[in-house]
């Protein structure tokens, strides 16, 4: 005997039962990931290619080459270190506006010439016959575009965007446009590519603020230090042209050389200007001394002193020179100092002049690197800056150091220039024979030995700062020029095609995961003995398709008459476990809510019976909204039925029976009129009768009664059925609806009730129904199947 309440299932089939939704859903997958990557292919066939270009650089040491290079020359102690020389400022140079502000100008980023498409436009970059420039100073406040066309070689013709009117003008001359812009069109002097010797392209122009260009571009640039510890730099800037972006790594380079040479050589330049004032000052001294030594010789008659008294000054001559160097040292030291007295906060303090004091030149060279450090911060911040106030603050410490070092060393050298005085004084003394003109004219010798000695030297700085200005080397080295990759970084194709697959395969998978959470509409079988355990579940019945008939015939091969088949053969069960007896089974066929197929499920039921050579009667219990009539030929609501029946004791029930069309053995007994009051009508004395009638004179009785959640006529008359055959209908009924039959089953209202499904997906069939009924029915193609899946045939 068929199990009708076995609901277990195998681990292995719950997890099949989960995932079977999804396919049977299988072509949803296929047209949605084929729509998606149709989506994906259209754009990465019309979006904006975006192009990375690389450099790198490397920071050179301030000693090595390229700091400042007159203090290598003069052979000073070095200068401050790395302090505020890092590679991490370096880094906040090069990504400085300030920096991208030279590039911007010198490439004319603010200017972009597009090439207009059918669908996009795209940016050209130093590809045009001709280049515009701003004549004028004012930047653009609000940005605008026009069209240039070339028609010779030295006119072009321009035009407003959405304007006819088109105007002339001759390359080189200046063209107003408002917010008191000028531009000048110019001659690029670039060859004419073939496809422009017909006809010149158009391009439109785009003009934007300057300063708006440089924010754009200095926040695409991206700068990196390439190794931790490192003095490398990797730079990169993206842009959909890849010619512009190579452009602008190579021209920030150039611009950051620039910058950091000029910087480099403010303090020589400083130094310069010192030694020349100083240079001027000394000519004049010692154009005094040699006139003075002149009118002497000429009114002595004086021709070489020195040869007269070499002997006697053999013995002074160490003294001598020490003198003289000390008093190099000396008048040194006191200019420095009387310039520093005069020093302004942005002067520099002159670093070339090497005193014998190494703690004074270091000193010096640190107050310089200090103040050039200090000017290119104020560029970017404020005098409330924290780091601006230290740097000040370091520097005036700096110069008190340097003062009281200069005046330690002015004291200290006019001590030792005593101690010296004091030997060639006591020399003196021991040559007094000397004569006082000879002692004059060593006098006047020694002043003009001086001042000549310090012309010279000061002479040889001047040239050597001269030499390190012209020969100061770039501060980056080019480790690699600006690169173009071939492929674009942005969109990348594999990256949006898989997006698109993975896109393609979730949208349908999360809509089916989302109805099975909130569809609370039963579907199939499953949903059904979750609910009812208990409950005998009879059968399924098919989904028909729309152009599909309703109702069986003889000898119906289809999928609906072997689930018909199947129900009998389980009904058959049921009333075979009824006590025996000679009266016809009594089968009442209900559902919760109208339009779950109960008057359909009724007749096919029947005349699947009547089929098998069953006498069969179907009765129209339903009196308050008559269907069964759909199933008679002739049929309609106004032929009398069971309402006559149970009104007119007159009437016998033979009296009202219809054969069926479609089989003999059928015999159907409509409802009739709907009466007022139907419930009285299913307590009335007639109904025991009419049921005694079928029992008697058929095999078996169905009973197409009224939904019994709706109205009481069902479980009114549910005592005399045997079976009750309660009519579910798949993605109709809702799920909470199955607890008022469970509720009815406890309390008794209805006995010996089994379920059927109805209008079931073929998908949804459980337990692989949806092969069985296949059997030796002719079977689709694959092709066919797929069709129908997809709508296309049916």
């Amino acid at each position: 005997m068929l199990d009708l309440n076995t609901t277990s299932t195998t681990p292995d089939e719950s997890l099949i039962q989960q995932i079977q939704p999804y396919f049977n859903k299988w072509w949803w997958f296929i047209v949605s990931s084929l729509v998606l990557l149709s989506v994906a292919v259209i754009y990465l066939r019309y979006s904006t290619n975006i192009y990375q270009a690389e450099a790198s650089i490397l920071i050179k040491d301030t000693q090595a080459g390229g700091g400042i290079s007159e203090l290598a020359a003069l052979g000073d102690l070095g200068m401050l270190g790395n302090s505020f020389n890092s590679v991490e400022n370096e880094i906040e140079v090069l990504s400085s506006r300030r920096l991208m502000s030279k590039v911007v100008e010198e490439l004319n980023l603010d200017i972009q010439y597009f090439n207009e498409g059918n669908v996009k436009t795209s940016e050209s970059f130093q590809s045009a016959s001709f280049k515009i420039i701003k004549s004028s100073n004012t930047d653009v406040i609000d940005p605008f575009q026009f069209y240039v066309q070339r028609i010779s070689s030295t006119e072009v013709k321009y035009w407003e965007e959405n304007s006819d009117d088109t105007q002339t003008a001759i390359l080189g001359e200046p063209i107003p446009f408002d917010q008191e812009v000028i531009l000048t069109i110019l001659d690029a002097k670039r060859p004419i590519k073939e496809t422009e010797s017909k006809e010149a392209p158009i391009y439109l122009i785009k003009v934007s603020g300057f300063e708006s260009s440089v924010v754009r571009y200095a926040n695409k640039l991206t700068v990196d230090q390439s190794v931790k510890r490192g003095s490398v730099i990797d730079l990169s800037i993206s842009d959909p042209v890849p010619t512009k972006t190579a452009a602008i790594l190579n021209q920030l380079i150039v611009e950051y050389n620039k910058d950091a040479t000029q910087d480099k050589n403010i303090v020589a330049q400083n130094t310069v200007n010192f030694i020349e004032d100083r240079l001027a000052t000394i000519e004049l001294s010692l154009d005094s001394v040699e006139l003075k030594k002149q009118q002497f010789k000429q009114e002595n008659s004086i021709s070489d002193i020195v040869a007269e008294a070499t002997m006697n000054l053999e013995s002074s001559a160490e003294y001598t020179a020490k003198q003289i160097e000390a008093q190099t040292q000396l008048r040194i030291a006191r200019d420095l100092r009387t310039y520093l007295s005069n020093l302004g906060e942005d002067d520099y303090i002159p670093a070339n002049l090497t005193l014998d004091s190494g703690s004074i030149n270091q000193s010096i060279n640190e107050y310089n690197e200090l103040l050039l450090t200090l000017n290119q911060r104020r560029e970017t911040a404020t005098e409330l800056n924290p780091l601006i106030q230290e740097l000040q603050s370091r520097l005036t410490k700096l110069k008190g150091g340097i003062s009281a070092s200069l005046n330690s060393y002015i004291q200290s050298l006019e001590t030792r220039l005593g101690s010296i005085l004091s030997q060639n004084n006591r020399l003196s003394r021991r040559i007094g024979e000397v004569p006082s003109t000879e002692r004059t004219a060593r006098d006047i010798e020694r002043d003009q030995t001086i001042v000549e000695a310090i012309y010279l030297y000061l002479f040889q700085k001047k040239e050597e700062t001269a030499i390190s200005l012209a020969v100061t080397a770039p501060k980056a080295k080019i480790v690699d020029s600006a690169l173009v990759a071939d492929q674009p970084i942005s969109p990348k194709p594999s990256i949006i095609l898989l997006g698109a697959l993975i896109v393609g395969l979730l949208i349908p998978f999360a809509f089916i995961y989302l109805k099975g959470l909130f569809y609370d509409k039963i579907e199939n079988r499953k949903d059904v003995t979750r609910k009812l355990p208990s409950v005998p579940f009879l059968g399924e019945v098919p989904k028909l398709a729309s152009d599909e008939a309703d109702k069986i015939a003889k000898n119906d091969r289809s999928v609906l008459a072997e689930s018909f088949r199947i129900l009998r053969t389980n009904l058959q069960y049921k009333i075979a476990a009824l006590e025996k007896t000679d009266k016809a089974p009594i089968i009442i066929v209900t559902s919760s809510v109208k339009g779950e197929g109960k008057t359909f499920v009724s007749f096919n039921l029947a005349m699947t019976m009547a089929n098998s050579g069953k006498k069969v009667l179907l009765l129209g219990g339903d009196i308050r909204n008559p269907q069964l009539h759909r199933y008679l030929q002739k049929g309609s609501k106004s032929l009398n039925g069971v309402t006559e029946f149970l009104v007119y004791p007159e009437y016998k029930a033979e009296e009202f029976i219809h054969t069926s069309d479609d089989n003999e053995n059928l015999h159907i007994m409509l409802s009739g009129a709907i009466p007022p009051n139907p419930a009285e009508l299913w307590l009335s004395d007639r109904v025991e009768d009419l049921l005694d009638y079928a029992r008697n004179n058929y095999d078996l009785v169905i009973i197409d009664s009224a939904p019994s959640m709706l109205v009481t006529d069902t479980l009114l008359i549910s005592d005399k059925a045997d079976v009750t055959v309660y009519v579910s209908r798949a993605n109709y009924t809702e799920k909470p609806l199955l607890d008022f039959v469970s509720d009815t089953i406890e309390s008794g209202k209805l006995k010996n009730v089994a379920i059927v499904l109805n209008n079931v997906k073929i998908a949804n069939f459980g337990y692989g129904n949806k092969y069985a009924y296949s059997y030796g029915v002719d079977q689709d193609t694959t092709w066919e199947k797929f069709l129908k899946a997809i709508k296309l045939k049916k």
